[in-house]
């Protein structure tokens, strides 16, 4: 599938999805847009052409599908105008910022004939896949809590990012990571929900972070935390009736992260799942399903469900309910 990228400049770009397109057997990376010379000259490849404006790549019947490393708050006008020229997208998370805008996004897609995935690479890792996979079997156990962290000092702190009008905010623009794994074992409906934020000093706020302790039925909680403003930390932990699994790096691993470990009552066992780069293995699974005219795995559905959490997370919060 020949794909184009609205937004050469982006670091993700740069360094996870464009080399896994020009690996992918399932795509053929043909160029994207950026308004500077030195960008194109540094990203693109002498055969790979630099487009104008995102309206040249939409115009372009060679492209098949875009990818979408864009600020948060202007994925839905960008996705909506891809789906109106016939063009799959891969968008960047968050994928949208509101419930109204995943309804209007649902009508759209209903209407075309083209797919949209968003780009969530974690979900696609062989390694934290396993995990999962082990605990929602029961062979640990019933679940008595998750705890999650996707935490790190935001440099430069500015930009749509502290902007709550435009997405932004630890909550909604990194969340996603930490939410995954509490969603994809408890659900994303919590009896009762929790939130203390550390807020900016901009008007209206954004949470530079969030600490959040979420209440399922049966006593099982879990809890987790994101932040723009602290150490990194990227760790799972989840306690069963029969062991603690524990995880370092998880939510944005490399093909060298691999390990993890498993602790009972008959001591710690250390595990390795297959290396992968997660930009590789959401690239693949991506494309070949929009070849196969169907979703991959983390479909809008899933997407959807997850973002409602975390709308009703930011809610919470700003509400103070």
């Amino acid at each position: 599938m020949r794909v184009a990228v609205c937004g050469l400049g982006s670091h993700v770009a740069q360094v996870g999805v464009i080399p896994a397109l020009r690996r992918s057997s399932w795509t053929q990376f043909l160029g994207g847009t950026t308004r500077s010379v030195e960008t194109a000259r540094k990203v693109l490849a002498d055969n790979e052409r630099r487009y104008p404006d995102y309206e040249a790549i939409l115009n372009d019947p060679s492209v098949e599908a875009v990818y979408l490393p864009l600020p948060n708050d202007l994925h839905l006008d960008y996705l909506a105008k891809a789906l109106a020229a016939n063009k799959h997208v891969l968008c960047e998370k968050p994928l949208l910022t509101s419930e109204a805008d995943y309804v209007k996004l649902e009508r759209l897609v209903a209407t075309s004939s083209c797919l949209v995935a968003e780009a969530f690479m974690s979900s696609y890792h062989p390694r934290l896949r396993s995990i999962l996979d082990l605990v929602a079997s029961g062979a640990l156990g019933e679940i008595i809590s998750v705890q999650t962290s996707f935490t790190g000092a935001l440099s430069p702190l500015d930009g749509y990012r502290i902007d709550s009008t435009r997405g932004g905010g630890s909550l909604l623009d990194v969340g996603i990571y930490a939410l995954h794994p509490i969603v994809a074992l408890l659900g994303n409906a919590p009896s009762a929900i929790s939130a203390t934020v550390m807020p900016s000093e901009t008007s209206p706020p954004i949470d530079l972070t969030t600490h959040c302790l979420l209440s399922y039925p049966h006593g099982v909680s879990a809890a987790f935390i994101t932040s723009f403003i602290s150490g990194e930390s990227q760790n799972v932990r989840i306690l069963t009736r029969r062991a603690t699994i524990e995880v370092s790096r998880a939510c944005t691993p490399s093909d060298e992260d691999t390990t993890w470990t498993i602790t009972t009552a008959d001591g710690t066992t250390i595990h390795d799942s297959r290396g992968y780069d997660p930009y590789q293995a959401m690239v693949d699974e991506v494309f070949e399903a929009f070849t196969d005219g169907r979703e991959p795995s983390w479909n809008l559905s899933r997407a959807h469900q997850l973002a409602t959490l975390l709308f009703r997370i930011n809610e919470t919060w700003r509400s103070g309910s």
